[in-house]
């Protein structure tokens, strides 16, 4: 009972001297009892260069923003550049307000654009770069940003006149990943939400795009969302399979903060399926990689090599304000990087004018073929088209003479094929080349053989950009030594046996042949060939025409050859053949 009788008489003196003494504790201004935390309250814009100016007041300001749900008071509060400190008396800021910070001497300037609070001694902003720091009451760092010239990511607004504005105040990436150069007409937006605002959180998490190979040590992967730096640039979270592991570098690459490029201490093996694994990467709204999303799959394809691509047909001397073009084709068994392949011309024995095909990884497979053009809507608008997608915009292209040139293509720079044309390699009846092409007959033969490159056929339109050439004709695999390619020929241009082929197979290389066609009376009308060192398999072409490059009369005409090797052996071969002309 004493006991209860004490601890009632203190609870009543508790209570009375609560009622009864100084009212401070309890009616003290709110600052007293103001429990700030980091990032309570932000700086959200940096105006350190007003010069020139735009529109903006020119003198320096930052912005301060309150993200949260209550108001934060500022007494005894410090705000920082490296040299210089203020301290604040008074004033506050409300959940979601702005506050306009300036030296004390502009105020004026910028009470049209809100709260606005004059500093006196004003930490001056430098223009390359500062370290502004605001602290509370207890000297809490509640934000700091380092801040740098860099952060601009623009060349002429990094010379002035612009502000730097933060891009999501609730980010939690920092420095140049979340700050950009204002896009206000008027240089900056002081004292309200930002121009480059921009929510960074993803409804549906952090995935893992797509990996790609940029060089033959290294792969870039590419994100949805800007990803924080530090947890990016940890080597342990990544790891590629088929034995590589983990990268030597991880480094995130601007300006869009969504891309890093994984060095590896090898070069990574060509010809392969690969699978990268992300792990514990976060990205700016702090949210991690998802599982099911954190891993992509990516083909490095076997290097470019002599013959693997081929100039399949070209368009050099186009029709008025036509558009040259260059067809390639897959000659190889093996999927290609289009990234690691250049088109070239050579003047005067010197690469020129290298043009490259792409700048991303994009795939030629097996018999494909591509047309290459910087205006393919011009080819397709002229020209029948079998496949609207084998059409590559190039920024640039080499320049192409109507009259002769020589194409190039070019892969670590290895000479893939090379080309020389000549407008004097068009079928001889066609007065007007232009909008002609000329295009391959065979794969297997040299680019550059005789004969193996003819104006398209007119039945065709004169060009067949993106598929199989009006003059292709199939590789003979006969092991007769001396055959024609059929009994007669037809030189019209129409696209079929426009061409007689005289094709020879012999077990060794090195003989000699003079090759001359007659007509039914016996009498010599062409020289094909006259002491022509022969390849162990080949093709000689005759269009028709005689010595004086006139077309022949409709007839039954023999090809006789002789063949000796330097032992002296003779080879003798006759071969009738019909020309022939279509009745109208």
């Amino acid at each position: 009972m004493k006991n209860s009788l004490i601890i009632s008489m203190i609870l009543s003196w508790f209570c009375s001297y609560s009622q009864s003494s100084d009212q401070s504790l309890l009616n003290l201004p709110s600052d007293s009892k103001n429990f700030s935390v980091a990032n309570s309250l932000i700086i959200t814009e940096i105006f350190a260069d007003p010069a020139p100016r735009i529109e903006l007041p020119e003198t320096e300001f930052i912005e301060l923003f309150n993200p949260g749900a209550e108001t934060i008071y500022l007494r005894n509060w410090l705000y920082s550049d490296a040299t210089t400190t203020f301290k604040f008396s008074a004033d506050s800021l409300k959940a979601g307000e702005y506050l306009i910070l300036c030296p004390r001497a502009d105020v004026s300037f910028f009470t049209g654009y809100g709260r606005v609070l004059g500093l006196s001694p004003w930490p001056s902003l430098n223009n390359a770069g500062d370290l502004l720091t605001l602290k509370n009451e207890s000297g809490l760092i509640i934000n700091q940003v380092s801040y740098a010239d860099t952060w601009y990511k623009d060349a002429s607004k990094r010379s002035g006149g612009y502000s730097l504005e933060i891009i999501d105040p609730a980010s939690t990436c920092s420095g140049i990943q979340n700050w950009k150069a204002s896009l206000d007409i008027s240089g900056g937006t002081p004292g309200k939400q930002n121009s480059v605002y921009k929510k960074s959180s993803q409804t549906d998490g952090l995935k893992l795009l797509t990996a790609s190979l940029s060089d033959s040590a290294s792969i870039v992967l590419t994100f949805n969302n800007s990803l924080d730096s530090v947890s990016s640039g940890n080597i342990n979270n990544y790891m590629l399979n088929n034995g590589i592991g983990q990268p030597l570098s991880a480094t995130l690459l601007s300006p869009d903060l969504t891309q890093v490029k994984l060095t590896f201490r090898q070069i990574i093996p060509r010809g392969n399926n690969y699978r990268i694994t992300v792990n514990t990467v976060f990205d700016c709204a702090g949210t991690v990689i998802s599982l099911g999303f954190n891993s992509a799959e990516f083909f490095i394809p076997k290097q470019i090599f002599k013959k693997d691509i081929l100039i399949n047909e070209i368009l050099f001397n186009p029709r008025p304000n036509g558009s040259d073009f260059v067809e390639i084709y897959n000659h190889s068994n093996s999927v290609l990087d289009l990234r690691e392949l250049f088109v070239a011309t050579l003047k005067n024995d010197t690469l020129s004018n290298k043009s490259s095909i792409s700048s991303d990884q994009f795939f030629i497979k097996p018999a494909e073929y591509f047309v290459l053009s910087t205006d393919p809507e011009n080819i397709k608008k002229e020209y029948f088209q079998d496949n609207k997608y084998s059409f590559i915009k190039m920024k640039q292209m080499p320049g192409f003479s109507n009259d002769k040139g020589i194409v190039i293509l070019l892969s670590n720079n290895l000479i893939i094929d090379q080309f020389n044309y000549s407008e004097e390699m068009h079928f001889p009846l066609i007065r007007n080349a232009e909008g002609i092409s000329l295009e391959r007959t065979m794969f297997n033969r040299p680019t550059n053989d005789a004969g193996n490159f003819r104006s398209a056929a007119a039945s065709t339109g004169f060009a067949t950009p993106g598929y199989k050439n009006s003059q292709f004709t199939d590789e003979l695999n006969s092991d007769e030594e001396f055959t024609l390619s059929s009994k007669t020929f037809s030189p019209d241009n129409d696209g079929f046996e426009d061409e007689l082929q005289i094709n020879y197979h012999f077990v060794n290389p090195g003989l000699v042949a003079n090759i001359s066609v007659y007509n039914d009376k016996g009498i010599l009308i062409k020289k094909l060939a006259e002491n022509l060192t022969l390849s162990s398999a080949g093709i000689i072409n005759w269009n028709g025409f005689d010595e004086f490059s006139r077309l022949l009369p409709v007839g039954i005409y023999l090809v006789y050859a002789e063949l000796f090797d330097l032992e002296g052996k003779l080879k003798k071969y006759r071969r009738t053949i019909v020309l022939a002309q279509k009745f109208n």
